[in-house]
């Protein structure tokens, strides 16, 4: 139906007119201005929501300064009591390593057949370097030789151990004369601010 003046003299048409044209400019309204305010609004309510959380794991990490800062002492005072290996650069730590290592050997009455360095590896978040051991003796001195390892200072741990029979040699007169070879991965921790 076209628009005509005798239509539009009509009242409902005129009433069906303002509130068409007003609707219309209500919704021009609302996506001109309302919307992209809603939105610029939306993005801001976002973006303090992630700053909060962000600020929320700030202060959990600062409620825990204090626990931090006595790890970090009772790290020191251990490495002071000799509980760490020692040394000035990775080769000198690995050496001081072999050292202990052969010296425990020697001490239980154990041969060392070689000692081999092992890549470092992480424990619970503690850097270790370590050592494969290959030694040979009776039982007794094999035990001996763990339990040195393990009990003495600086601390170490044998994370793998394997032990075999050897053959016998020839001549071998009784069963005591019988040899185990075994093979231990030992790690022990190094100061963090001596491994550079």
């Amino acid at each position: 139906m076209p628009l005509s003046s005798t239509a539009l003299s009509h009242p409902k048409s005129r009433r069906a007119l303002f509130f068409g044209v007003n609707a219309l400019l209500a919704l021009l309204f609302f996506f001109a201005f309302v919307e992209p305010l809603r939105g610029l609004l939306a993005e801001r309510a976002e973006g303090v929501a992630d700053r909060r959380a962000t600020l929320a794991r700030y202060e959990a990490v600062a409620a825990q300064e204090k626990a931090v800062r006595l790890y970090a002492r009772q790290v020191a005072e251990s490495n002071a009591q000799g509980e760490l290996l020692s040394g000035a650069t990775e080769g000198v730590v690995n050496a001081n390593l072999q050292a202990l290592l052969k010296a425990a050997a020697d001490r239980s009455g154990a041969t060392v057949n070689s000692i081999r360095m092992l890549p470092p590896k992480t424990l619970n978040g503690a850097s270790l370097v370590g050592a494969r051991l290959d030694v040979s003796g009776s039982i007794e001195s094999l035990h001996a030789l763990v339990r040195s390892l393990e009990n003495e200072t600086p601390l170490l741990l044998v994370l793998t151990a394997s032990l075999r029979r050897q053959m016998p040699v020839w001549g071998a007169q009784t069963a005591t004369d019988a040899m185990l070879a075994g093979q231990f991965d030992v790690f022990g921790g190094a100061s963090p601010k001596e491994r550079s």
